[in-house]
């Protein structure tokens, strides 16, 4: 048996014991990598840690750090409460204006600088009884969606690895289609989790002119949500709390967490977000050291250690050849179509665990022999197919994505979230790339035809 093989099986026997023995799946990830790196391989453990990724560990932590003092200091509950007056009984609308705020920003040069917006995203849900599936799914497709703009660094890559391949490829009309196809998952999950009945008490608090339901309080006293009954609630009586200065400190670095990222991006200077979130943490730790202290519990290192492990795995696998394995196997299927399938079910589930641009990257270079003349796609939506279909599943918590929002989410919802994002992004990995080829794929063969 070759050592891919035995990679791969190893890879699918990490999530097998982390299930049935309830094992931290990155922890048994990052020693499955030293035992197949070391032990199959033949590589040094410097080779090994090259794929542990930091950058994207350092986003997970300077975000959930940098925002863990937002919490701390009653900023984010400052800024739920005045949603809460501004949406009033149109609790539905939440999702939706979340997806599109995120949307937004993720155009704005490279989509991480969307992950600002999750965790108050994830306290709204919280906050408005709305399940918290709905709002990571939105806030997921939201990043995704608008990841694939022209003015994105993930729409531009994926542009010039077009160019570099000879491929036909409109940019604008990936974003259109980015953003349509992530506004139906929306939609999907709208309807699964929960939106109908979202619908039907803001129907309710409407009628009876009571935004708030009578669902909890917000505490004249201190200027913090209680939960009451699971959720929280504003009547007409309730009196706004002042803003405090530390709130509008922390206000300010959010607003410089974003627009001074966005600016940097657009002047083309290559900085790290997790570096800069750090980094004005640590200026708010210096202001408040205690309510430093407390934030640096609200990061989530057992997320940290589940993306290190995967990601680390999944270097091996590439430095291995294994993902190019499955992508010349792809190519070995003699129907055009079926392959154009294959291909995007791989990038799927290889994007669930690695870099969605990488992935792309080493895909898109292997299917160009169905897409020139006489292959079988020539001139087809398949490009436009495979880079949804390959950043659909980036809810998964094992994706920076996905990972983002779990740890963005109330402690206590994190296990529960964790396993449905699982779900649906595997979910996504077939869905995804038999809803793209029908519709992206298929009616140009069948019209050509």
């Amino acid at each position: 048996m070759s050592a891919e093989i035995i990679a791969l099986i190893v890879f699918a026997g990490v999530f097998a014991v982390s299930a049935i023995r309830n094992v931290h799946m990155g922890a048994l990830a990052l020693v499955a990598a030293f035992v197949v790196g070391i032990g199959f391989v033949g590589e040094g453990l410097d080779e090994i840690l090259a794929a542990f990724p930091v950058d994207t560990l350092l986003i997970l932590l300077g975000i959930t750090y940098l925002f863990g003092m937002a919490r701390e200091t009653g900023t984010i509950d400052w800024l739920v409460d005045r949603s809460v007056r501004l949406v009033g009984p149109r609790v539905s609308l939440l999702p939706w204006a979340m997806w599109l705020i995120g949307t937004g920003v993720a155009c704005l040069g490279t989509s991480h600088a969307a992950f600002a917006v999750v965790p108050i995203a994830m306290s709204l849900a919280t906050t408005h009884r709305i399940s918290p599936t709905l709002m990571g799914i939105a806030m997921s497709s939201a990043i995704v969606g608008g990841a694939l703009a022209p003015t994105s660094i993930n729409g531009i890559t994926v542009a010039t690895i077009a160019e570099d391949t000879g491929l036909p490829y409109n940019a604008g009309l990936m974003f259109v289609l980015s953003v349509g196809v992530n506004a139906l998952v929306v939609l999907a999950a709208f309807l699964m989790f929960g939106g109908p009945e979202l619908i039907r008490r803001s129907r309710q608090d409407t009628a009876s002119g009571d935004p708030g339901s009578a669902t909890g309080t917000l505490s004249s006293s201190t200027g913090t949500l209680s939960s009451g009954t699971g959720t929280m609630a504003m009547t007409d009586t309730t009196t706004a709390q002042p803003i405090t200065r530390i709130q509008v400190t922390v206000l300010c670095t959010l607003f410089v967490l974003v627009a001074g990222f966005f600016t940097l991006t657009v002047l083309d200077v290559d900085v790290n977000l997790g570096v800069v979130a750090l980094t004005l943490a640590v200026i708010l730790s210096l202001l408040v050291p205690d309510v430093g202290r407390r934030a640096m519990s609200k990061v989530d290192w057992g997320t940290i250690l589940l993306l290190g492990g995967i990601m680390t795995y999944v270097g091996v696998l590439t430095r291995l050849g294994a993902i190019d394995q499955l992508g010349e196997l792809a190519r070995s299927v003699n129907i055009p179509l079926i392959a154009a399938i294959v291909i995007c079910v791989i990038a799927g589930l290889v994007s669930a665990f690695a870099s969605t641009i990488g992935i792309l990257g080493a895909l898109i270079p292997l299917a160009v022999p169905l897409l020139m003349p006489g292959g079988g796609l020539e001139m087809t939506g398949f490009i436009y197919a495979l880079a949804i279909s390959a950043s659909l599943v980036d809810c998964a918590p094992f994706s920076t994505t996905g990972a983002t929002i779990v740890a963005s989410a109330a402690e206590q919802e994190r296990p529960l979230l964790s396993k449905r994002l699982t779900a649906w992004g595997f979910a996504m990995v077939l869905i995804g790339p038999a809803a793209t080829i029908i519709t992206m794929v298929l009616p140009p063969l069948l019209l050509a035809g």
